[in-house]
């Protein structure tokens, strides 16, 4: 059982990377930035959660995976700011204060006796200030997407893989509060801006950037129906009804950027 569930961690993994890497090659990165705000990374980490720990754990770990969210903005902002002043070797610099920035977060964030409600107010503000930071990021369309090789798909699949059963195994020994937080590491996030920035360059990356801050409502959606959906319906039967929420959210938000473009 053990090896079952650590394969289905992994494989989930990589099929979100790779689904969002050729997405962001595929269609425009700013489009793969919205993606990626929904619950990819916490969709796997609770649904397995669920099955090891029970719905009790996942539910007692949500203010602080609400709260959690704040420390993927602050990956991103740092990313963002870092990668700007770095000329020269920009990927280095710009994951390494991502990291460092993510890391004092989640530091503080544990320490906090969240709720919900507390939780909910710091994390919109700062997905708002996140995206007033990224206003100016131009929308960058990849022009001749790469020829995807096996090797290729590996190496992006086992990337994602590897972050996910790692923190997946971590969150389930710190207990629910570092769970929560752990959610906000950035699991798909990462490897695919690394994939984007590698094949590509920076300016795709933060074209993709530029959408992410709008998608996170979708995973806000997401953790604000679970407590319900898992308490109620079970592991299974909770994760989908907390799923379409969030897509439900996605989808709201095309329509809404439909309408804008006619008007």
């Amino acid at each position: 059982m053990f090896l079952l569930l650590l394969a289905i961690k992994a494989a989930a993994a990589a099929a979100i990377v790779l689904g969002l890497s050729v997405l962001a090659e595929r269609t425009t990165p700013r489009i793969a930035g919205i993606i990626s705000g929904a619950p990819l990374g916490a969709l796997i980490t609770f649904y397995m959660l669920g099955l090891e720990k029970g719905t009790g754990f996942v539910v007692a770990s949500v203010p602080h995976a609400i709260a959690g969210m704040s420390g993927v903005l602050v990956y991103v902002a740092a990313f963002h700011w870092a990668s700007l002043k770095v000329s020269r070797l920009s990927i280095v610099a710009g994951h390494f204060a991502g990291l460092l920035a993510y890391l004092a977060a989640a530091l503080t964030l544990e320490r906090v006796a969240f709720t919900w409600e507390t939780a909910l107010p710091l994390t919109t503000a700062i997905t708002i200030a996140v995206g007033y930071l990224f206003r100016q990021n131009e929308d960058i369309r990849v022009a001749n997407p790469a020829r995807l090789t096996f090797g290729l798909l590996a190496l992006r699949a086992g990337s994602a893989a590897m972050l996910v059963v790692t923190a997946v195994s971590l969150a389930k020994a710190l207990g629910p509060s570092w769970a929560g937080v752990l959610i906000g590491f950035p699991l798909t996030l990462l490897p695919t801006m690394l994939i984007v920035q590698l094949t590509y360059s920076l300016g795709h990356v933060h074209a993709m950037l530029k959408g992410f801050p709008v998608g996170m409502g979708s995973v806000l959606t997401y953790l604000m129906v679970v407590p319900w959906s898992f308490s109620t319906l079970g592991v299974h039967l909770g994760s989908a009804v907390a799923l379409a929420a969030a897509w439900s959210y996605l989808i709201g938000l095309t329509l809404f950027y439909r309408w804008r473009r006619h008007r």
